[in-house]
This record gives structure tokens, sequence and C-alpha cells, in this order.
């Protein structure tokens, strides 16, 4: 058996998930039809695809974010104004906003990643910041924090009425199915081995001979157009919005959501997306202590589960069933 077969069975493995996953959603949707329920789980979507991109970034590139939530809002904000400045078609605001962000994260990782562990960390967290500023500040361009953007059109790429709630659903798993292919893909391609080089060690992947200014660039490229399309997907969806729900807190969120599930596959950033989402809702005063809750949990994580709770927890049951065998 060659040494490639098991990648070629994890690989195997994930699309067979996919279409688990898709048949999934589909009982989902038709199942589910109430709104509040089918709008928790639309919003589970958009923050999926997010972490995704995130998730890909930290657990495959090793390079830490908290500047993911100002680009999900520069993604949201970019999709409005080319529908309500320029009069688009929502279809052309959705695709700048995933190409316009990712070009932004591509300018602006050579400077950032030339930094590393709680350094870049606190380099993207400050881009957060600038960006969360930003948003406040320039009222003609975002609506600022008060009132913000309100009375978006219904989403209607080429003609096409998708802005109600179910029709939303359909459209944000159709694309949140994309991004998953698009990320199973890129793990197991060259580019994937090269980030999984670099997760070990920027001096012994230079040995083995990547390119590791170019793989680092461009996952954090990836990782923007991934947050950009999320927050398209969200002004679509929202129709209203303003700058408080593109602070730092959102980039927390998607992080825990990232450390939840798992660092080491796009499912743990899916399964996360949907827990952080939706849990919440049915916890009482849980906004009260979430910050303090995610501090704590993150803490927790990173020291004694460094490739995430779920991979963790499946390890451990896997690890206890392994030994009753013997």
């Amino acid at each position: 058996m060659s040494a490639a077969s098991p990648l070629m069975r994890e690989y195997h493995a994930n699309l067979k998930g996919m279409v688990a996953f898709a048949v999934v959603l589909v009982l989902v949707g038709f199942a589910v039809t109430g709104s509040y329920p089918k709008t928790m789980l639309i919003f589970a979507m958009i923050h999926a695809i997010a972490a995704i991109g995130l998730g890909l970034l930290f657990g495959h590139g090793g390079q830490i974010s908290l500047c993911q939530g100002g680009l999900l809002g520069l993604g949201a904000y970019i999709s409005a104004d080319f529908v309500r400045l320029l009069g688009l078609d929502p279809s052309l605001g959705l695709i700048a906003a995933t190409l316009l962000p990712a070009g932004f994260g591509w300018l602006v990782a050579r400077p950032l990643l030339q930094l590393s562990s709680h350094y870049l960390a606190m380099a993207t967290l400050a881009l957060g910041l600038i960006l969360s500023i930003f948003y406040t500040q320039w009222v003609w361009l975002t609506g600022g924090a008060d009132p913000g953007i309100s009375n978006l059109p219904p989403f209607t790429p080429f003609g096409l009425q998708l802005g109600s709630t179910n029709a939303m659903f359909w459209v944000c798993a159709v694309i949140l199915l994309l991004v998953l292919l698009v990320a199973i893909n890129l793990i197991h391609s060259r580019m994937g081995r090269a980030l999984r080089a670099l997760r070990s060690g920027e001096v012994p992947a230079a040995a083995l001979g990547v390119d590791t200014v170019r793989s680092k660039v461009a996952i954090f490229a990836i990782a923007a157009g991934m947050s950009g399309l999320a927050g398209g997907l969200y002004a679509n969806f929202t129709r209203a919005f303003n700058a408080s729900g593109f602070e730092v807190g959102l980039s927390i969120d998607l992080l825990i959501m990232v450390l939840v599930g798992s660092v080491r596959s796009p499912w743990g950033a899916v399964s996360g997306a949907f827990l952080i989402t939706i849990l919440p809702a049915f916890l009482e005063d849980f906004d009260r202590y979430r910050l303090f809750s995610y501090g704590i949990l993150m803490t927790i994580i990173m020291v004694f589960m460094p490739d995430g709770l779920a991979s963790a927890v499946f390890d451990g049951v896997r690890a206890l069933a392994r030994r009753r065998r013997t």
C-alpha cells in the first residue's frame, strides 16, 4: 500500500462526509419551518464559512488571527454598498465581498506575518480594532454605529427572488458546501502539505523547499476572502446592521468556534460554529458572562487541548475503547 493511501482515504472520507452533511441540510431545511430556528441556522452557516477560513489559517497554517470579525464586516459593507450606493446586482456585491477582502488580506499579510506567536495575535487584534473604528467613523460609507445601514433591498441575484428566510437558508447551505469543498481540496493539495510543514516550523519547512512567505500570505488572503463572503451573506440576509456587530468580540467568537471543534479539520469549524451560535440562544443571561466564559474556555483548550475540544474528546473516547479491547 502506498504512503499516500492514508491521505487518499481521508480525502474520500471527507467527500463522503460532505454528501452526508448535504443530506442533513436538506432534511433540516424541509423539517424546520419556524422563522426563528431557521434564522439561527442561517447565522450558524454564515459563521461556519468564516470559521472554516480561520481554521485553515490557524489549524493548518499555524497563524493566529483576531481580526476575522473585522474582515467579515468589510465583506458586509462592500456587499451592501455595491447595491446601495452603486446600484449593482447583489451577485456582484457578493463576489466583491469575497475578492476585495481577500485582496486586502493579501496586502496586509506581508507586514503582519513577519510577526509570530502573541506578537501576531496583538497585531491582528490591532487591525481588527482599526477596522472597527473605521466602520464607526466613516458614517457616509458605513452609516456608523447609529443608525448603520438599513432597508437594503432583498437579495435578488440575476433577478431571482431569494430574499426570504427560507430561500436564504438554501443559498447559505449551498455556499457552505462549496466552501467546505474548497477547504477539503486545499488541505489535500500541494499547498495543504506546505501549510502542514509550515505549522511544524518555518525553518524545517523552508529546508524542505516550502516558500514560507508565499504560503502564509496565500492562506491569510484565503481566510480573509471566506470571512468577506460570510459578511456578504450576513448583509444580504439581515438587510440592516451597524458597526457594533463587527467588534473584536466577533473575532473571539470565531476563534472559539474553531477551538471548540477541531483545528485539524474544517468539520471542527462547522460543528463549533453551529454549537457556539445556537447553544447560547437557549441559555438565559449567557451574554452577561459570554466573554468571561470564552476566556476561560480558550485558555483551557489552548493549554491542555491544542488540537481542539472536540478532537480531544474524540481521541479520549478512541483511546478508552482501544484500552478496553486490549
